[in-house]
């Protein structure tokens, strides 16, 4: 896997962390460790608190020195709520010394729309990483320059560099363009099974029938990688017809990673059926299998990070004590990041569900 992926760093359970130095539990991150545990009737003085510190907790990921991966996956959850304070934090990641990090922060830009970012965007065209331009490329696009995003099919079809094609996979998907199903397309006969996985998830993003059903016969392949792969790509299309297929997997999935994605799909959906399996997940203290090929720590991590993420995608504020104790005791900061994401999202769940007639406009939670 090469370092920009970081969407399937959780997911690819033989590299967890993109292959990249692990984080080291250092003194900056000490500020987060040590606080009482939020209790199980979260008032909203303590959410209040508990929004500032997961807002903390990220801003100062962007700026951790000892891991590439934990900074650019910073850049993604802040992107994930973002507002005007935080979009200048974002701008400042695309001038950060890794290319996986410029690469996060140029792809956060285009999908937020920054026009702000247009003039830092342009300078990175000339970056010297192919896979930093794709992503400059792909902002751009957004911001309605689209003069030159015929080069992405160039990065995705000829470069020589398989993280380039992978990435540029991904921008591609996420132009929103219908047509660019052909192109993606032409990528599922790539050597490379990134490759391939990228460009089938975008092609089912964009709508093309025979991508879903792949997706669905991995979702049962029993393969846990593989499953839970086809999860999130499945929950990332918003099809309400997967819904079956997310509560079989939650109801028999025998890895809990694939109950974790499914909880997630779910989620994504308006249902809370997944809670029980998410604060499973966030609770999880030993590895649950012994495989010298996935050694427990990797474990640990995929599931508290899917379970965060499951968590997050529910939005039910039941979760936010598990979440609380994670972001204080953790002793690694993506498991942080993570926490710290999911808080955010469950906070802004909440408020939208208080928002004058927002009832009548949600799903209905089962």
């Amino acid at each position: 896997m090469g370092i920009f992926d970081f969407r399937l760093s959780i997911v690819d359970w033989g590299c967890v962390g993109c292959k990249i130095a692990a984080a080291v539990f250092v003194a900056s991150w000490c500020a987060f460790a040590g606080c009482t545990v939020c209790p199980v009737d979260v008032r909203l003085s303590t959410n209040t608190q508990l929004q500032r510190k997961a807002q903390e907790c990220l801003k100062a990921a962007i700026s951790y020195e000892d891991n590439p991966v934990v900074r650019a996956e910073a850049v993604e959850a802040l992107e994930s709520v973002a507002s005007a304070e935080i979009l200048p934090w974002i701008r400042s990641a695309m001038l950060d010394e890794h290319p996986g990090v410029r690469f996060a922060a140029c792809m956060a830009t285009g999908r937020l729309r920054d026009a702000s970012a247009e003039s830092g965007l342009r300078i990175r065209l000339n970056d010297a990483d192919a896979s930093v331009k794709a992503a400059a490329l792909y902002a751009l696009h957004r911001l309605g320059h689209t003069e030159q995003t015929g080069r992405l099919t160039w990065y995705l079809l000829y470069s020589n560099d398989l993280t380039v094609r992978r990435n540029a996979a991904m921008a591609i998907a996420l132009l929103d363009e219908p047509s660019a199903v052909k192109v993606l397309a032409k990528a599922m006969k790539d050597s490379d099974a990134g490759v391939r996985q990228h460009a089938l998830e975008g092609m089912a993003r964009l709508g093309n029938k025979e991508a879903r059903q792949e997706l669905a016969f991995m979702a049962n392949s029993g393969v846990g990688s593989e499953e839970v792969f086809a999860l999130n790509a499945l929950g990332a299309t918003g099809d309400r017809v997967y819904e079956d297929t997310f509560r079989y997997k939650l109801a028999t999935g025998v890895h809990l990673e694939t109950r974790l994605a499914a909880a997630s799909g779910l989620g994504r959906l308006g249902k809370r059926d997944g809670l029980a399996v998410a604060l499973e997940g966030l609770a999880m203290q030993r590895p649950p299998r012994n495989d010298p090929d996935d050694p427990g720590s990797d474990q640990l991590l995929r599931i508290h990070q899917l379970a965060a993420s499951a968590a997050g995608a529910i939005g039910r504020e039941e979760a936010l004590p598990a979440l609380a104790n994670m972001l204080e005791r953790s002793d690694d900061p993506r498991v942080q990041v993570s926490a710290s994401r999911a808080v955010l999202e469950i906070l802004a769940a909440a408020h939208t569900r208080d928002l004058p007639f927002a009832a009548a406009a949600r799903p209905a939670l089962r």
